[in-house]
């Protein structure tokens, strides 16, 4: 069974109080609270290797990259990814997202069809009707029922 105090206590954001009551953090798609170890984390790469990845030849920018391809293997190796160089840092859901989105610009055309859900944030729909208006697709959304369900025979074909 999962110990909610125990994860709590690792993110000290948590140990605070709001209105006198122990604070909950739902506003997880736009900032997710972090941990001690990435708190920890953060502070020593700012205090020890602050430096561009990828982009010099000097002792901090190869010890940040060392650093970046570490972390990046660790995430091939967690999610199961065939490649490391499939795991692609952004700066956030959105920006991944809007990524993916204008990957696809070059592909589709009028008459195609992009399917989104009713359940989706809108971060994961604007992305979307802007790529259908600039390459003439058409956005189709899954409708869902008052219980949330997604409407499976709406969109059968």
């Amino acid at each position: 069974m999962l110990d909610i105090q125990k994860i709590r206590a690792d993110f000290p954001i948590l140990s605070q109080k709001v209105n006198g009551k122990p604070l909950v953090y739902f506003d997880n798609g736009a900032t997710s609270q972090k941990p001690q170890i990435v708190i920890d984390a953060i502070a020593q790469y700012y205090q020890e290797i602050n430096a561009n990845i990828h982009r010099g030849v000097h002792t901090l920018s190869q010890l940040a990259t060392d650093a970046y391809e570490v972390s990046r293997g660790k995430i091939q190796n967690h999610i199961n990814a065939k490649h490391a160089h499939e795991v692609i840092f952004t700066s956030g859901t959105t920006h991944g997202i809007n990524a993916v989105a204008n990957g696809f610009a070059s592909l589709l055309k009028v008459g195609d069809e992009v399917l989104v859900s009713a359940l989706e944030h809108h971060s994961n729909i604007v992305p979307w009707q802007m790529l259908c208006e600039r390459t003439g697709a058409t956005l189709k959304v899954i409708p869902m029922n008052e219980k949330g369900e997604l409407i499976q025979s709406e969109y059968d074909t």
